[in-house]
């Protein structure tokens, strides 16, 4: 692979496939910087690159055991963050998709008189400043799994976090949203 410096062949592999935390990060630091730069030339991604190299190692910590009998582990790794973002790709394509389709059967004049428009734009507006009454850390969780489409299962492991906690702090988020939107007239949710 261009641009992977030799001394990525330093660090004992074997250690890493028997849980060695400290080795495993020196491998993902050796891999970031290369990362970075392959997702930016190749994918066009602003920002998003992060997201899928935490991925990435997350995927690489999971099949850690394999790394000793990698030929190429340069290749295997680039091979897992193209997996990755092609992942991504196709549940932003999804969730457009499907907005686009939420957002056309509901606009559609014949379909809904202006009243009902109205009323949906009103409760939008409300949903995003439910959603913006939230603690950063709620909105993220909030965002990985309803505009993101994750499990709490993937969610934890995307944040180093117990699952538990995942599952308890979103209920708490989503409880904080009924009660805004209650307090905002819409009862009826």
């Amino acid at each position: 692979m261009p641009g992977v410096p030799h001394e990525y062949k330093k660090i004992d592999l074997q250690l890493i496939a028997e849980g060695d935390e400290r080795a495993f990060y020196e491998f993902y630091l050796q891999y970031t910087a290369t990362l970075h730069t392959f997702l930016r030339r190749h994918s066009g991604l602003e920002g998003l690159e992060e997201d899928i190299i935490q991925e990435t190692f997350i995927r690489v910590w999971l099949y850690r055991d394999r790394l000793p009998e990698i030929e190429n582990v340069a290749g295997w790794i680039y091979r897992i963050a193209s997996r990755v973002y092609s992942d991504h790709l196709q549940r932003e394509i999804k969730r457009r998709q499907r907005k686009e389709g939420f957002g056309t059967a509901l606009y559609d004049t014949e379909q809904t008189d202006s009243t009902e428009r109205t009323h949906l734009q009103q409760l939008t507006l409300q949903l995003h400043r439910a959603v913006d009454s939230l603690s950063e850390h709620q909105k993220k969780l909030y965002w990985l799994n309803r505009e993101q489409q994750m499990k709490p299962a993937a969610i934890a492991a995307h944040l180093n976090m117990p699952v538990g906690t995942v599952k308890n702090q979103l209920s708490a988020a989503l409880r904080e949203i009924r009660e805004h939107m209650m307090d905002a007239g819409f009862s009826s949710l």
